[in-house]
């Protein structure tokens, strides 16, 4: 399927969730990653620097996880962090942006069972 996001994100919520277990949350970002070393085509001019800088990952607005990356990051970053269920559940919100300004966001329900 198509997508119109240049970037598109895929946000994920693995395990049973049990209040008081601990789920997986994974975030997946379509993103170049590029380090600004690589060559173009003909060799000679390099392809311009483009990774993302910052990923935050929210609990119900409480911060998760604050990451900042860097050009060590491979294409289409991969990212997995531990939660334990609250007894209500909760939005899961992720937000990244990118050194040239573009930024992603995705939400997904945590609901407990």
């Amino acid at each position: 399927m198509a997508t119109l996001n240049q970037h598109p994100i895929r946000l994920s919520i693995l395990g049973t969730p049990k209040v008081g277990q601990e789920v997986e949350i994974r975030v997946l970002i379509g993103h170049p990653m590029e380090t600004g070393y690589r060559l173009g085509e003909g060799g000679n001019d390099r392809i311009p620097k483009n990774i993302i800088e910052n990923i935050v990952i929210k609990l119900n607005q409480q911060v998760l996880m604050n990451a900042d990356l860097g050009t060590g990051i491979a294409a289409n970053p991969l990212l997995s962090i531990f939660v334990e269920v609250p007894k209500d559940g909760g939005m899961i919100s992720v937000e990244w942006r990118d050194d040239l300004g573009k930024q992603g966001r995705a939400e997904k329900m945590l609901l407990a069972i």
